[in-house]
């Protein structure tokens, strides 16, 4: 076995092989002048930061005025204000007229778990499920139909005490946003402004969901899957 690799690697010793080719620099020749783009993740870096801004900006009480004025989701725009402004307390509470549920100007979203309400109420394109009487009102589920690139047609005013947080609503493609701890303002189209508890909104099937009378931020998300 030694004699025969010592006469291979003599017959190697007289083989003449081709020059290799410059494979790198036909490559590098051939790759386009343009570097590859960034913009995709310059974008989510981007999305990334604004998000973090705005944890920031609402964890931090003092300065989320200063960072972020307003914001919406679907039909509905909170805005931060430094003072809330008056608002008449009127009861029984003022929701529109009543009417039957087949009336409602879009297709409602029903939960199994609420069941039936004990009414409905139609108000310049808001309609309002209410559970319990306007004079004990127990839960408020109102419905408002998307449309497209139209403004917002409700408002919510948030003031110093009140907390926004965004929460994860299994189901549901986007977050949710609770509105939590001093009451805020909610402005209707059509209605007076009045005082609102601690409200859950979100978005499904392009209708605008404003959850108000839940014992919990948990009891709002868990009711708010259950509306489809």
């Amino acid at each position: 076995m030694p004699e025969l690799e010592r006469e291979l690697r003599d017959l190697a010793g007289t083989l003449e092989f081709p020059a290799t080719p410059d494979l790198a620099a036909r490559v590098r020749r051939d790759l386009p002048a343009q570097p590859r783009p960034l913009w995709p993740r310059r974008l989510a870096l981007a999305v990334g930061v604004a998000f973090l801004a705005l944890a920031l900006g609402l964890a931090v009480s003092p300065a989320r005025s200063a960072i972020l004025r307003f914001f919406g989701i679907g039909s509905v725009q909170i805005e931060f204000v430094e003072r809330l402004p008056e608002v008449r307390l009127t009861s029984p509470l003022e929701l529109g007229a009543e009417i039957d549920p087949a009336d409602a100007p879009f297709t409602l979203l029903q939960s199994d778990l609420l069941g039936d309400p004990d009414g409905v109420y139609l108000r310049d394109g808001v309609v309002t499920l209410l559970y319990g009487s306007p004079e004990r009102v127990r839960l408020l589920v109102s419905q408002i139909a998307d449309g497209g690139s139209a403004p917002a047609i409700a408002k919510k005013l948030v003031g110093t005490g009140t907390s926004v947080e965004l929460v994860e609503i299994p189901g549901v493609a986007e977050p949710g946003v609770w509105i939590r701890g001093r009451p805020h303002v909610l402005l209707l189209p059509g209605g007076p402004p009045r005082l609102a508890g601690d409200t859950l909104l979100w978005t499904r099937d392009f209708v605008t969901l404003r959850l108000e009378g839940a014992q919990s931020r948990e009891q709002a998300v868990e009711i708010a899957e259950s509306i489809r």
